[in-house]
């Protein structure tokens, strides 16, 4: 009961921070922001994941704390260079909760969708897409890209954007370790902006997640009964499994050769039509170093590293038919 009337006044004090906008104008909000860069083919908006942990300064700050700003910047720097190397990232800095209170906003019992915890993050989101797509977009074609907190950060903004449409250059939004949300509830959220959940490896303006499991995850925490999720091997959204030889890669630390390296036919996927997981079976060779997420089973913290070549090449596929339907202009230009 104290902790969570701890929580109750802690989301009234955070919720007043809402009402502070962050300026996108100045170039120290962007983590990455690579409005110059030539030869690339389409852009990303990304949100990184949960990177901090400081139950008594929630809110992320990077102008106040840099060494935060620099494990961002390099967390941000990896993962677009090795998922979206042909594509103009754009990452603004937003004020995300520590690890201690984003686990209480998807754990509680109450829709992590109604919690004024996420306001200040959610809104910062918001703003800087706003201002990527009046001073940078021009015309371009474009993903949302987002894992765990920056999944959900993504997704209400989505809410709040009626701009977000595939006329106007958005491709697909690729929102990874989204919790929870079953496929209508996606639907009934997002029918406002002609937006659904993916169901094949090609179909556009669609949000497209997966949580990634064990079978014998103890505590699933990111999934409940009929989560959305589609199979990143096969990009189905039933229960067909996916052999390993069908996985075209995964980034996984290799404790023999003491590097993280790309691993082909690494485990092969299912999704559990019961609570909505991917469950993957792991190789038994123990040279792989696989964190999982409080022990239980959940391999939250890979659900990205472990398709990023099978998630590369289907960005590249998507972007590939929106340019060929909607914008032939624009493929592979700078506009």
């Amino acid at each position: 009961m104290v902790k969570r009337i701890f929580y109750i006044i802690l989301t009234v004090f955070l919720g007043f921070a809402a009402a502070m906008a962050t300026d996108y104008a100045d170039p120290k909000n962007w983590v990455m922001c690579e409005a110059d860069k030539s030869g690339a083919a389409f852009d990303v908006f990304y949100i990184y994941p949960t990177l901090f942990f400081n139950p008594i300064a929630p809110r992320m700050n990077m102008n106040e704390y840099p060494h935060i700003r620099k494990r961002v910047l390099d967390f941000t720097t990896e993962q677009a260079k090795l998922l979206v190397p042909h594509a103009r990232v754009f990452a603004p800095a937003i004020r995300q909760l520590d690890y201690s209170h984003i686990a209480f906003v998807v754990g509680s019992e109450s829709d992590w969708r109604r919690s004024s915890l996420l306001a200040p993050g959610v809104s910062d989101a918001l703003e800087a897409f706003r201002y990527y797509m009046k001073h940078f977009n021009n015309g371009r074609p474009y993903i949302l890209l987002g894992h765990s907190q920056g999944a959900m950060d993504l997704y209400l903004m989505m809410l709040e954007a009626p701009e977000i449409a595939v006329q106007r250059g958005f491709v697909a939004a690729y929102l990874i370790g989204l919790p929870h949300l079953t496929a209508r509830e996606i639907s009934a959220d997002m029918a406002p902006r002609g937006i659904r959940p993916a169901l094949r490896e090609n179909d556009l303006g669609v949000i497209v997640g997966w949580n990634t499991q064990t079978k014998g995850a103890t505590d699933p925490f990111f999934t409940t009964r009929k989560t959305y999720c589609i199979n990143p091997l096969n990009w189905r959204t039933d229960a067909t499994p996916a052999p390993a030889n069908a996985h075209r890669g995964a980034l996984v630390y290799d404790t023999m050769e003491k590097r993280a390296r790309i691993v082909k036919n690494f485990c092969g996927a299912k999704i559990d039509r019961r609570s909505g997981a991917l469950i993957v079976k792991l190789p038994k060779d123990d040279r792989y170093s696989i964190r999982r997420f409080a022990g239980s089973g959940v391999l939250h913290i890979h659900d990205i590293w472990f398709f990023l070549v099978d998630l590369r090449e289907n960005i590249d596929l998507r972007v590939k038919t929106w340019c060929e339907k909607y914008g032939p202009k624009n493929k592979g230009q700078d506009q």
